[in-house]
């Protein structure tokens, strides 16, 4: 039997779909998903990898197992004997190898992330550990962080806009002085959820490339209650993480949402993310402007009054522009 004479299911192996939860994108042998008995799908292969995003909805959809050749069953075995979270902490692992692994896992969860009405507790426990690895490099080895940036900025805004903004954040309130380890990661997690609530929306409205409407930007304005919505009832996440997300589009001056919050009673690390998401914002292309420099940037922040916390600002343009006095 061959691979190009496969006719039903009866003559592949099933293995559990969420086997591949945990294992990079660059798999050796090909996978099948059973439309019927007589109608089989070869959903991915040696030469283009897993698909996450495909991955995560076809888990959502119900899909218990995919398939495999017969042939195929050693290969896969040692495949999923080794998953990225190991590769990735191997010392012997060149640092190349490394940091693919690391945007694999940060793929592979933000896909689940993106598919769930409410997070689980298994996405929930994998985007943590996600975070602390996060941390863990910018502790030891912070230029990394920035090859990583480099690297998801090729992909969809708002998966490469949580992991800008979980970044940059950390880099904020590691630069503050103000916080240990533990808070670095609450602040991590909490710039990588802040605007998980975005993926309740329509997307014509969180991607449009014109003015929105009253009712549009009522939409976009529920987003923060949405997202601490999603993130309720998982141990994984804490309250402040939760704080986070509610209150990242709240301003000193009191004219942000969705309470309208005024400066002292805002949760200090939603202060960190909201500057972090804003300069994230403005640095990325977008579909009604170009990116702004990083100069640029930093100056339309500067002159934004009220907006956001000044001393937090003045720590961004020393960690983005260090050679300006301020």
């Amino acid at each position: 039997m061959t691979r190009s004479t496969i006719e039903s299911a009866e003559q592949l192996i099933p293995i559990d779909i969420k086997s591949f939860r945990s294992t990079t994108r660059d798999i050796t042998f090909d996978v099948y998903l059973k439309i019927s008995a007589t109608n089989i799908a070869h959903v991915f292969s040696r030469a283009t990898g897993l698909d996450y995003k495909r991955l995560a909805q076809y888990i959502q959809k119900g899909v218990e197992h995919l398939y495999i050749h017969p042939d195929d069953q050693d290969i896969y075995r040692l495949f999923i004997s080794r998953p990225a979270q190991e590769i990735f902490q191997d010392p012997q692992t060149l640092p190349e190898k490394k940091i693919a692994t690391l945007i694999n896992m940060t793929e592979q969860n933000m896909s689940e992330l993106f598919t769930q009405l409410n997070i689980n507790d298994e996405t929930a426990e994998n985007t943590e550990k996600l975070i602390k690895n996060y941390v863990n490099i910018m502790i030891n080895n912070p230029e990394t962080l920035t090859v990583i940036l480099k690297l998801a900025s090729h992909g969809d805004y708002l998966y490469y806009h949580s992991v800008a903004v979980s970044i940059m954040s950390m880099f904020i309130a590691k630069a503050s002085g103000q916080f240990n380890q533990r808070m670095l990661e609450l602040v991590g997690l909490g710039g990588f959820l802040h605007d998980i609530g975005c993926t309740q929306l329509p997307k014509e409205v969180v991607c449009s490339s014109t003015e929105l409407t009253l009712d549009q930007w009522r939409e976009i304005h529920s987003h923060p209650k949405l997202g601490m919505k999603m993130t309720e009832g998982t141990q994984y996440i804490p309250d402040e993480v939760r704080y986070i997300i509610y209150q990242h589009h709240e301003q000193p001056s009191s004219r942000g949402y969705p309470n309208h919050l005024h400066g002292p009673v805002i949760y200090y690390p939603a202060k960190i993310v909201a500057l972090a998401d804003c300069f994230s914002a403005l640095i990325s292309k977008r579909p009604f402007r170009p990116a702004y420099s990083v100069p640029e940037a930093l100056s339309i922040i500067k002159n934004s009054e009220g907006k956001f916390d000044r001393d937090l600002a003045k720590v961004l343009a020393v960690i983005f522009e260090p050679k300006r006095k301020y």
